[in-house]
């Protein structure tokens, strides 16, 4: 997938988010605004550069908040980027194409190398991520809403799950928002000793 010259990824153009949804089971019926020409795209081998960029920056601006870590990233060549950047990637981009936000959607047969094993008819949602310029304005809720699209229309799941850190309240309260709720299972967390990552789940 990809090129044979290897090629390190570009860098990052900066990389979290807010907003409008439809209400799910156990969530509030709010919607916020939506963001105006912001759109969500699932990405091919092609979006590689963008896929990069904010998979750097987001082990960047928020090393604590995920399981990977940069360094895992160096020395990747275009033809690795290229595998990972698949259509179960999803990105927000801003009406000129410029990338806002991310998450990436797996079921069981393509589970993650690490963090939380989604189980049969489970779609887990991980790698969230918005840019700090657009956190706050229904970014992070499109993302979300786009993958539940997902899980419901394409993946056939039943739950959706993903773990966040105990630490990080904002993140928890923006899934609270969108009907995930405490399954009472966690992970603990590879790089911060005595912390953990709490599980959350929503029907879909």
């Amino acid at each position: 997938m990809g090129s044979a010259s290897p090629e390190r990824a570009p860098a990052p153009t900066s990389p979290d988010g807010r907003g409008g949804r439809r209400p799910g089971p156990g969530g509030d019926a709010r919607r916020d605004a939506r963001p105006t020409g912001v759109h969500v795209v699932r990405l091919t081998p092609d979006d590689w550069r963008s896929y990069a960029a904010l998979r750097i920056g987001m082990l960047t601006h928020a090393p604590e908040a995920f399981w990977s870590r940069l360094e895992d990233l160096e020395g990747r060549t275009e033809e690795q980027w290229r595998r990972s950047s698949n259509d179960r990637t999803l990105h927000a981009r801003d009406a000129d194409g410029t990338p806002l936000g991310t998450l990436t959607v797996l079921t069981p047969e393509a589970g993650p190398d690490l963090g939380l094993r989604p189980g049969a008819g489970d779609a887990l949602v991980l790698a969230v991520y918005v840019i700090p310029e657009a956190r706050g304005g229904g970014v992070v809720d499109l993302l979300l809403d786009a993958a539940l699209e997902l899980a419901r229309e394409e993946l056939g799941a039943r739950r959706m799950v993903l773990q966040v850190n105990e630490r990080n309240g904002a993140a928890r309260r923006v899934y609270e928002r969108h009907g995930y709720r405490l399954t009472g299972h966690s992970l603990p967390h590879p790089h911060q000793v005595g912390t953990r990552d709490l599980e959350m789940a929503r029907p879909v």
